[in-house]
């Protein structure tokens, strides 16, 4: 049996949450789970980073330089390095501190991370936002489907934001299974809330 493919994108929260709880099954299952993170860095304290420490079964990658922020208010410089600062909301600060190069440069491996892991057969590969690393021109449409092509028997779930459409490139949805779209009708990051601990991350 060829694995089956899920993607879950849409401007909504609980994208990443829905790939927990897939992955979640597998795990409490006995299955092999690799989990490779796009954006996201081990460094930020994630809840879900403690799961390898619960899963012998689970291998948990993070590639991400963080947030990438276009639309920023301003730059500076602290210690030789340029910092890009966007506020949202109501005044909350986001930071940026990797180079388009490092973002690029983050996500190429991650991808080639993925790639690898498929030679282990686990039952589910989780590309956590690789669709923004698509959709944001990190990675191409092409050399995603290079790799999920390559997926044999192990199912993979994609998730992340697919631009202002909401939809997956047109080759992706040509071979995915499962499209699920998380809506936003309202959320607490554009009073300018940050994530809560345990809620959402």
């Amino acid at each position: 049996m060829t694995g089956l493919i899920y993607a879950f994108t849409g401007d909504g929260k609980g994208k990443t949450s829905a790939a927990l709880g897939v992955a979640t099954r597998s795990l409490l299952n006995g299955e092999k789970v690799v989990w490779v993170a796009f954006y996201k860095q081990e460094s930020w304290g994630l809840s879900e980073a403690k799961l390898k420490d619960k899963f012998e079964n689970l291998e948990m990658i993070f590639t991400g330089k963080g947030f990438r922020i276009t639309n920023f208010d301003k730059k500076l410089m602290r210690d030789g390095k340029e910092l890009k600062l966007a506020t949202v909301g109501d005044g909350a600060k986001v930071v940026d501190t990797a180079s388009e190069d490092e973002h690029k440069m983050a996500a190429e491996y991650g991808l080639q991370l993925a790639a690898n892991s498929l030679q282990q057969k686990p039952f589910l590969l989780v590309m956590d936002e690789v669709l923004n690393a698509v959709d944001e021109g990190l990675i191409t449409e092409k050399e995603l489907l290079e790799v999920v092509g390559n997926r044999g028997e192990t199912h993979v779930v994609l998730t992340g934001r697919t631009g202002p459409s909401g939809r997956l490139p047109e080759g992706l949805m040509k071979i995915v299974d499962l499209v699920t779209e998380c809506k936003k009708i309202r959320h607490p990051y554009d009073l300018g809330k940050l994530a809560v601990k345990g809620l959402d991350f």
